[in-house]
């Protein structure tokens, strides 16, 4: 047969083909996972949830940074405006929550409602943009494109959405198709209803990692709404190449499209986590000398391994006092005696005093060799 394919290859088998290398990397990427330091992990896992909240913010259109993101999920976080402070947070801890293997999926629309709501919370929206339904629009809604035309129009009336959204749930628990393809495919019709007036895409790529939490990693859950904001034009292509009216409703290729999307995210994953624990095992082996060159006591030792760990994983790498506490297994008082005296030697600097956050110091940041 040469190079050419054999005559039973089709589009079918290539999608098949594709997600079994995608299910087959992720069992790498967890497994260097499981091989990180709890702090790492978790440090890992907040700093995706801080870009995704960003990124999918991004692709509408919404300005969010990622300290502000990252304030929202610190339990010091100073009060400020309440207003302020409640949007984006809900959102960023729904996120967050998909570290729960449990986290219950949406098995009736009143549930899409519920997320919808959560995603949006504190969001300013005037009138014309609040859902008017029941529990969605009543409204028509065109989707804009380039050049000021209109692309796509949602489902219509409030009847279609609801018969739409359910169809939407059925595929999604579907036990006739992999879970990564009914994930992928409810994602299609999520946005082809197009249930609200404002925010379906941040709840549907909400939904896509919830869904998509089942059967890949966290951490590939997470990384999505990174990969399409960076490969946004790709995206919503893939959407007007679906809905064609030539395309006859096929979404095969919608389908490799979006698992694409998934392998570039599980690419970056891979080098990054390659790279960040080849770091960490070389800061692992040089600990006690530098210790031992600083004179440190075993306590401060342990503060500059965790410190180390937030610097290499963490969206910012700061330590609240109280996390630099536990992580000694002492109180907050007795921990202050040891960031004190790194503060002496040099070693840590206060990120900020309200609240209490402490950092590497960049000479020891190099020494380590966390600096190039």
């Amino acid at each position: 047969m040469g190079t050419k394919k054999c005559a039973l290859w089709s589009p079918g088998w290539e999608l098949s083909l594709l997600n079994e290398q995608v299910l087959r990397h992720e069992r790498r990427i967890t497994t260097q996972l499981r091989e990180l330091p709890t702090i790492a992990q978790w440090a890992m896992i907040r700093g995706l949830v801080v870009d995704e909240v960003v990124s999918t913010n991004e692709l509408e259109g919404v300005y969010s940074t990622r300290r502000q993101i990252n304030e929202l999920l610190q339990p010091d976080s100073p009060a400020k405006d309440p207003l302020q402070q409640k949007r984006f947070r809900e959102l960023a801890k729904l996120y967050l929550g998909l570290t729960d293997q449990q986290q219950p999926k949406p098995i009736k629309p009143e549930d899409i409602r519920l997320i919808y709501d959560i995603v949006m919370d504190g969001e300013p929206l005037d009138a014309a943009n609040r859902p008017d339904g029941k529990l969605f629009r009543k409204g028509k809604v065109d989707i804009i494109g380039p050049g000021s035309r209109v692309v796509h129009e949602g489902l219509y009336p409030e009847s279609e959405i609801v018969s739409g959204i359910e169809k939407m749930l059925a595929i999604a628990s579907s036990e006739e198709m992999p879970e990564t393809l009914s994930a992928i495919v409810s994602h299609f019709i999520f946005e082809y209803v197009h249930p609200f007036y404002d925010g379906n895409g941040r709840t549907g790529r909400y939904l896509l990692a919830l869904y998509l939490s089942s059967t890949l990693s966290i951490l590939t859950s997470l990384s999505l709404s990174r990969v399409i904001a960076a490969n946004r034009d790709a995206y919503y292509r893939s959407f007007r190449e679906a809905e064609h009216p030539l395309n006859h409703g096929e979404l095969t290729h919608f389908v490799m499209n979006m698992l694409e999307n998934v392998r570039i995210a599980q690419n970056d994953l891979d080098m990054n986590l390659s790279e960040k624990k080849e770091l960490l095992d070389q800061i692992d082996k040089d600990l006690p000398l530098f210790g031992e060159a600083k004179g440190l006591s075993e306590k401060e030792l342990g503060i500059v391994y965790l410190l180390a760990q937030l610097d290499l994983f963490a969206a910012f790498p700061e330590a609240p006092q109280q996390e630099v506490a536990d992580y000694i297994r002492l109180s907050t008082q007795q921990s202050r005696v040891y960031t004190k005296s790194l503060e002496e030697k040099g070693i840590v600097v206060a990120a900020s005093r309200r609240p209490l956050r402490f950092k590497l110091a960049e000479p020891a940041a190099v020494e380590l060799g966390l600096r190039g």
